[in-house]
């Protein structure tokens, strides 16, 4: 097996099956249905977005953001809005509060409520989103951020670094990741699974820590701020050790192949390794790195 057919495989054991994404398509629905009933007139539409609707969803990381677009004058403020649609959901599912969300605690399903900028205009999709964690308000625009991500031609390599991330217990908001891998790619002339996603570690080691990922529907928005510093700071770590398994293969130490698996923390490939060095490489590496590795949190 070569080390892009290793990737391929990887991209097709995380793959979405039909079946998850018809059931998550199904919920999703319903609760479409449910918004529509009670909030009626009051709304111009309800749009798909999320990693499904974006084609960048893995099995561990597949989810439906239902954007709810309302009139500008169906509340008094954003924050009404925000908190009629949350008091709405509590009552018919497990509900939590997040930044400009609501998280539907046994689903896959996050409620987006927004206002419209322009209502006259049905082709502007521009929104205002309550901002949970100071009251203020964010403009914001889901279709332009679906066509940013299909038009990037990066959706393998995103998926990719899900994985990498799910494989290493990572925390990165997942729309901030796909801007990341986007922006690490944006003068790649590189063709090849191995290539492309190794730009992306080098590019994660240089630059995670101060990077500035623009939301593509508002330059004001530094969707990087979202992250957390120590998770940025792992992120980095994580890409200098997966680097360094790949230089030491390009250098004879072991088989390229055994150490692609270990940047996706997969040691189950021992017998693909030359020169009988990769146990060893494995404990000098983790060793070296384990006492100055914060503690990880699961995400």
């Amino acid at each position: 097996m070569t080390v892009n057919e290793y990737l391929e495989k990887l991209l097709e054991d995380h793959k979405l099956s039909d079946e998850e994404r018809e059931e998550i398509q199904a919920t999703s629905d319903e609760v479409r249905e449910k918004l529509n009933n009670e909030f009626g007139s009051k709304i111009i539409t309800i749009k798909y977005s999320g990693s499904i609707a974006k084609h960048t969803a893995i099995t561990e990381s597949k989810d439906i953001d239902l954007a709810i677009h309302f009139k500008k004058t169906a509340f008094e403020s954003l924050e009404e809005m925000y908190n009629s649609v949350f008091d709405y959901l509590q009552k018919n599912y497990a509900v939590r509060k997040q930044k400009v969300s609501i998280g539907l605690v046994d689903l896959n399903v996050d409620v987006v409520p927004g206002r419209r900028i322009d209502e006259e205009d049905e082709s502007n999709n521009d929104v205002f989103l309550y901002k949970t964690d100071d009251g203020g308000r964010i403009k914001t625009n889901i279709e332009t951020h679906k066509k940013h991500i299909s038009e990037s031609g990066c959706r393998k390599i995103i998926r990719l670094a899900k994985i990498w991330k799910i494989k290493h217990n990572l925390k990165f908001k997942s729309f901030a990741l796909e801007l990341l891998v986007i922006q690490a790619l944006e003068n790649s002339d590189k063709t090849s699974l191995s290539d492309r996603f190794k730009e992306v570690l080098e590019y994660i080691k240089e630059n995670v820590e101060q990077v500035r990922l623009v939301d593509p529907a508002n330059s004001n928005n530094n969707v990087a701020d979202a992250v957390q510093p120590i998770d940025k700071t792992l992120f980095k770590m994580k890409a200098e050790i997966g680097l360094g398994y790949i230089k030491d293969a390009e250098e004879g130490q072991e088989s390229l192949l055994s150490a692609w698996k270990k940047v996706f923390n997969d040691f189950s490939g021992d017998s693909d390794s030359e020169g009988g060095n990769s146990s060893n490489i494995i404990i000098k590496r983790e060793t070296a790195d384990y006492g100055r590795q914060p503690e990880r949190r699961h995400g």
